[in-house]
């Protein structure tokens, strides 16, 4: 199963998956095992993802797209699909990181992929427990909310359709009329954006981190083979930790 890559570069924006990308995204992973994510519970993992201060790769996170007991039989028909599901997987969690940036800044942002049920209304349980599993995979990303009560409230829509069926009744909200119903893309869309402008300046710190730490392995100066071993033995490096090296 290949890695998902990323499609942007500096000089194009993402942009979402076509509707024939996602029919044949949401076509392969019904046709998996019971477990792999629908595309609302895949819009809301995705959609953590991108508001986690330190949200983790492709390498961790594509076995919960299919689900962790389907993932040994996930099969492709050939490597062209293959890359078209993987590119499609990747368009769709970088175009939702776009869509947010593109929110803080005044436009139009990300708006939630909520499913109808059969009354017509967005259902939004699906969508909640996907973001829920996002928070999961990546909890560090999630304590600089988490740690302030007040940042955390932003939480509480998602909460209530996460436990709105659940098995344990003292979990359940308060029954979700069809006028709140009706209203939740608008306000899953609102939360969405409050949640990743939140976690921003925590984002930005951990990117400044890492720029800092390539800078600095890029202008380490390179150790000729006869200078002193920087280890500080004393030795030559080439009698020392170059023979570790390789």
């Amino acid at each position: 199963i290949p890695d998902p890559q990323p499609m942007n570069n500096a000089a194009t924006s993402p942009v979402p998956p076509d509707a024939a990308a996602l029919a044949a995204l949401q076509a392969f992973l019904t046709d998996l095992p019971a477990g792999a994510m629908t595309l609302e519970r895949l819009d809301g993992f995705l959609s953590a993802l991108n508001c986690a201060a330190s949200p983790p790769g492709p390498s961790v996170w594509l076995a919960q797209v299919w689900g962790e007991s389907a993932e040994a039989q996930v099969s492709f028909e050939n490597e062209a699909q293959a890359r078209a599901i993987a590119g499609t997987l990747m368009k769709l969690h970088e175009s939702i990181g776009a869509a947010l940036e593109r929110g803080g800044r005044g436009g139009a942002s990300h708006r939630p992929r909520l499913a109808l049920r059969p009354d017509g209304l967005p259902g939004g349980n699906d969508w909640a427990s996907g973001f829920v599993l996002g928070m999961q995979i990546a909890p560090e990303g999630w304590q600089p909310l988490l740690a302030d009560d007040e940042a955390g409230q932003a939480l509480v829509p998602i909460m209530m359709l996460h436990h709105e069926h659940d098995e344990d009744e003292a979990l359940r909200p308060p029954p979700i009329d069809a006028a709140m119903r009706a209203e939740l893309p608008e306000v899953l869309a609102d939360v969405l954006l409050q949640l990743h402008q939140q976690l921003a300046p925590a984002r930005r710190e951990l990117q400044r981190s890492e720029r800092q730490a390539l800078t600095f392995r890029r202008s380490a100066p390179k150790v000729g083979r006869n200078d002193p071993c920087p280890c500080g033995s004393g030795r030559k490096y080439k009698a020392c930790c170059a023979l570790q090296a390789g």
